[in-house]
C-alpha cells in the first residue's frame, strides 16, 4: 500500500501503476485469508484496477474519435 509520501494512484504513470497493480496482487496471494491488512490490500488494489479502466476507456474514446469515417 502506499504511504502518505506517495503520489496518489491518479498521478502514476502506466508502468508505474501496473507494477503496483500486479505487487498489489501478489500481496494478496501471499497473505492468509485471516490477515487484518487484507482488506485494505484488497481496497487499494479495486482503486489500481478502476484507474487502469478509467484509462483504457478514456484511450478507446479518443483513439475512435480520430479515426476518420
Amino acid at each position: 500500500m502506499r504511504d502518505d509520501r506517495s503520489r496518489p494512484v491518479g498521478q502514476l504513470s502506466t508502468r508505474e501503476l501496473d507494477q503496483y497493480g500486479n505487487q498489489l496482487a501478489r500481496c494478496l496471494k501471499a497473505l492468509g485469508a485471516d490477515a487484518p491488512i487484507r482488506a485494505d490490500v484488497q481496497r487499494e488494489l479495486a482503486t489500481v484496477r478502476a484507474e487502469q479502466d478509467h484509462r483504457a476507456t478514456g484511450t478507446e474514446i479518443s483513439a475512435r474519435a480520430t479515426v476518420p469515417p
